[in-house]
């Protein structure tokens, strides 16, 4: 994962869930085996990321091991794609790793599961999580336990072709901004640039990055608290689409074939072709870098303009650190999580390998050495942490993905582009969006 959640990064999730329910019985029937069943005598871990986050993890655990040379650690990485389902495969013979690398989107399934083991009775102890905050740790929570320690802050911002913005006499907008706000500036870019760039690219068929945030801060979720149900009414999707619409018009946002030709591809993206200075899409700027050559910058998703508005943005966990339940080293698990999460040089080999670090004490380390952009990226989110902290009416963290959440977002994205494109009136395309989103996730 890179900073923040990307749509690709959706998509790639929801592929993680299908295979957790496909195994889900398979699962439940071995209720969690581990690699204390193998013969070897060192803990396993396993992880997944890029080349960089291996190195950097393979740094730390040597450190690790340094320290505390009674603990052996063998070790486990790859990319994402196929580690659910190597896990999968691992748990239902009796092998699963002592600790392993969690996506917060599948860690309520396989704690409910009775596969990760409860950390609660080691915090304070051998499990140091001084200077995490309550918010971050509810990403690892599961019905009232700790199955998984948050290696980050991640939010959903938006990101921003600064210097493209100055070039036309524009100022950053505050990071207060509205709805409204938003439509300003984006008109205001169309203008000034003589009908050759838009303002941002269209949000219509967004989810986390933006409508998500929408209706939450209407006080409705994406989905039901069960994953059943669509968890907004028609009315929100309406007045959504009603924005989208109106920017379309005001020449605010792209036209259709821009946004259809960006979908699942970052090199299309309407800022990384010069199309718009705004863009939902936080892929454009990760872990990896930059795919673009301009100057970025910041901001939180806009806040609801109208009466009794809501907090609508929320902190994710980036990734987790879990361990195993049936494993015989659960406490020396615990205490590579600790080592990870407290040790300076560990914190300084990460960087933001693994989201933005999840403490002031890790992020006031790391400052120093990062660039600029990676700078305004992480005092970003920081600020979006702390508000949402600090928000009385901010609803709480969105459920696990239901089992056909990929598909939901995709038809939210397609039914946008049938309203955009004209081929269905706004009243039209939402009964039909309603009608298949149910039928998804009844199936």
């Amino acid at each position: 994962m890179g900073h923040q959640i990307s749509r690709r990064t959706l998509f790639r999730t929801a592929s993680g869930l299908a295979v957790a329910g496909a195994l889900g019985s398979s699962l439940a029937a071995c209720s969690g085996g581990t690699g204390a069943g193998s013969t070897s005598s060192r803990l396993t871990m396993t992880w997944w990321g890029s080349d960089e986050r291996h190195a950097a993890y393979k740094k730390a655990l040597a450190a690790f091991q340094k320290d505390n040379p009674k603990i052996e650690i063998q070790e486990t990485y790859s990319g994402y794609d196929g580690y659910f389902d190597k896990f999968n495969t691992n748990v239902a013979g009796g092998s699963a790793p002592d600790l392993m690398q969690m996506d917060t989107a599948l860690v309520a399934q396989y704690a409910r599961k009775g596969v990760l083991a409860p950390l609660d009775e080691y915090v304070g102890k051998e499990l140091d999580l001084t200077g995490f905050s309550k918010t971050l740790l509810a990403n690892g929570t599961v019905d009232g336990k700790l199955y998984g320690v948050p290696s980050g802050i991640g939010v959903n911002q938006l990101t921003v072709n600064r210097s493209g913005l100055e070039a036309l006499g524009l100022k950053l907008p505050d990071r207060e901004w509205t709805w409204a706000d938003l439509r300003e500036v984006a008109r205001q870019v169309y203008k000034k640039s003589g009908g050759k760039t838009y303002g941002v690219d269209d949000g219509g068929g967004g989810t986390l990055q933006c409508f998500e945030i929408f209706a939450r801060e209407k006080g409705q979720t994406f989905f039901s608290e069960d994953g059943k149900k669509i968890g907004f009414t028609a009315d929100t999707l309406q007045e959504w689409w009603e924005y989208w619409a109106e920017m379309r018009k005001l020449n605010a946002c792209p036209p259709p074939a821009v946004t259809s030709a960006a979908h699942n591809d970052l090199t299309k993206n309407a800022v990384v072709i010069g199309k718009a200075l705004f863009t939902f899409d936080s892929g454009v700027y990760g872990a990896g870098g930059s795919i673009t050559d301009a100057q970025l910058d910041f901001l939180p998703t806009p806040q609801g303009d109208w009466s009794g508005a809501r907090e609508g943005n929320f902190v994710n966990g980036g990734v987790l650190l879990s361990a195993t339940k049936k494993s015989k080293r659960v406490a020396d698990s615990v205490k590579i999580i600790s080592f990870i999460a407290q040790d300076d040089a560990a914190i300084k080999d990460f960087q933001l390998l693994r989201g933005i670090p999840p403490t002031d004490k890790a992020r006031n380390l790391i400052s120093a050495g990062l660039s600029e952009t990676d700078k305004l990226n992480m005092a970003n989110a920081d600020y979006i942490s702390q508000r949402v902290a600090k928000a009385t009416d901010a609803l709480p963290n969105p459920v696990p993905p239901p089992q056909g959440a990929d598909q939901v977002w995709d038809l939210l994205f397609q039914s946008n582009l049938a309203v955009a494109f004209g081929k269905k009136s706004i009243k039209a395309q939402s009964g039909e969006f309603f009608d298949q989103a149910a039928g998804v996730l009844s199936a």
